[in-house]
């Protein structure tokens, strides 16, 4: 039975033998070396491979590729024309080969790579998320929101397309659809620079689902603070933006936390909520000291101006930081 395996696996190793052990032996090196990030000496692994065997089409697609991860999209280039030249049938090849069209600059050959990424799959998401750069762009708006579309059909959580996705139905006017769209946006992604630009276009829409306030010289997204209705309570679905205000001022050595609430036509309300809010921060947070968090309360609306715009809003929690310099 040994000896029946053995000659099994000298057949199977005579078979995968050649060129086919130099894919395995490429493709193995080019996923570690893209785990460690060592391009400098992936570059020169794939320079020996490729003049070794120079028709070997995944030598030369990861020489290109540790060659544009070191920004020599020049040098890259032609390995990735060599790759497409190879084997025409494979999409990621066209997909670098635009990549690398793009690094250069050479807007007209990016696009056409990536179309015929996709002629050879079409559900080449990251095909479709470049062209989509590319059409948006050039202020394609249809095509743009098209690919975006295909890319969150494979990726539904893709944030570059989820974010212009948004953008594109902002700039078009539908503004209940990019309401939506900026929404399901901060839901996946509530933090970051993009997350403050998302904010600020969904609140100039009409809706402060999410709202960028100012803690000190930093500036945070925070998802309204609700309370129980036809209540003080704080719902559950304020403790994430209340544990990340706590963090933050418990790791701050200075600064009082101010907590100013708005219930119009309701000041009572208005400060048993303010109350709460601080309850709860302590609960969460018992090293933050009483005297760094002070409550406010008023029984009028709150009104937010962005540009010529003012906003008015029946019941808000504001919070920021005095004293923190």
């Amino acid at each position: 039975m040994m000896y029946r395996s053995l000659i099994t696996l000298i057949f199977l190793t005579g078979i995968i033998s050649g060129c086919s052990m130099a894919d395995l032996s490429n493709t193995v090196k080019g996923g570690h070396y893209m785990e460690t990030g060592e391009y400098r000496q992936a570059e020169r692994y794939f320079e020996k491979a490729v003049q070794e065997h120079p028709d070997n089409d995944i030598a030369q697609y990861y020489l290109g590729r540790f060659l544009l991860a070191q920004n020599k999209a020049a040098e890259a280039l032609p390995h990735f024309q060599k790759t497409v030249a190879l084997d025409p049938g494979n999409a990621d090849y066209y997909f670098w080969l635009g990549v690398a069209y793009g690094e250069l600059g050479e807007r007209k050959s990016e696009r056409i790579s990536y179309e015929k990424a996709l002629r050879q799959n079409g559900r080449h998401s990251q095909a479709h998320l470049y062209l989509g750069h590319l059409r948006l762009r050039n202020r394609e708006l249809k095509q743009a929101k098209m690919a975006y579309d295909a890319v969150l059909k494979e990726v539904p959580t893709n944030a570059a397309a989820l974010y212009n996705r948004a953008l594109i139905l902002d700039l078009e006017g539908k503004d209940t659809a990019a309401k939506k769209a900026w929404l399901e946006y901060l839901k996946w992604y509530p933090a970051g620079r993009h997350a403050r630009q998302a904010a600020d276009h969904l609140n100039a829409l009409g809706d402060f689902s999410y709202e960028n306030h100012f803690l000190g010289n930093r500036a945070i997204t925070l998802a309204e603070i609700k309370f129980q209705q036809s209540a003080s309570s704080v719902s559950l679905s304020a403790y994430p933006s209340l544990r990340l205000v706590g963090a933050i001022v418990s790791n701050l050595k200075n600064g009082t936390l101010q907590v100013v609430v708005h219930v119009d036509k309701d000041k009572q309300l208005a400060k048993q909520r303010a109350i709460e809010v601080k309850k709860t921060l302590h609960k969460l947070f018992p090293t933050i000291g009483p005297d760094r968090i002070r409550i406010s309360w008023l029984g009028t609306p709150e009104k937010v101006i962005q540009g010529k715009k003012t906003s008015i809003k029946n019941e808000s929690v504001r919070v920021f930081l005095t004293d923190w310099k």
